[in-house]
């Protein structure tokens, strides 16, 4: 069994990248646009609660909706990939991760969905749990997660003055940073998919 340390720092790193806070700064920073640091904190604060209670339920019930919808491991892979390989083009492009909505509350919808839990994040979780179900394994994803998911909101409490520090072109630089890790990801995941596709329907 691989040491637990490597198996959270992997699994962490996956989730920060895909959920790539720094990328997020500027549509949240548009969405809050008006706001004082006081209220973007609060809206963070309930888009984090949020988005923790959707990261937990497909992180402990993820085995059972492949199940439910006869979804295979292979297929997962070659699909998610597909999927995080868009969003990382999409983040190179500078395409917008959500659109402009009307103020109001933006917390749950689109701050903490999809802005920063969304499909990406959901087929990665889906993915580590549902490629070994055992309780350590999913014990694993769980910590990650909620760690992940608290770094992410963090940054987000203070982006105003990550922006005002940075400046918008560093944040943007670190974005497309992560957006490449996402890309390695998804190619990973689509060659690992193609290879047990083939394993299965030409080796066995």
């Amino acid at each position: 069994m691989l040491d637990p340390v490597i198996i959270f720092v992997s699994y962490l790193t996956q989730l920060l990248a895909i959920m790539n806070p720094f990328s997020a700064i500027p549509s949240f920073i548009s969405l809050t646009e008006g706001l004082s640091h006081n209220e973007r904190v609060s809206i963070v604060r309930k888009a984090y609660l949020a988005g923790l209670a959707i990261l937990v339920t497909f992180t402990l019930v993820g085995k059972y909706l492949l199940e439910a919808f006869n979804v295979s491991i292979p297929g997962l892979r070659v699909g998610g990939g597909i999927i995080l390989l868009t969003i990382a083009l999409d983040m190179l492009g500078e395409m917008p991760r959500t659109k402009q909505v009307n103020p109001g509350d933006i917390a749950v919808v689109p701050i903490a969905t999809p802005l920063i839990i969304g499909p990406g994040t959901i087929t990665t979780v889906l993915l580590l749990t549902s490629s070994d179900p055992s309780f350590f394994n999913i014990m694993m994803v769980f910590i990650s997660g909620i760690v992940a998911c608290t770094v992410t909101f963090a940054i987000l409490m203070v982006s105003d003055k990550l922006v005002a520090y940075l400046k918008v072109s560093t944040v943007r630089a670190i974005g497309r940073f992560m957006a490449l890790i996402i890309a390695g990801v998804a190619v990973e995941m689509i060659a690992k998919g193609i290879y047990q596709y083939y394993v299965q329907f030409f080796i066995e």
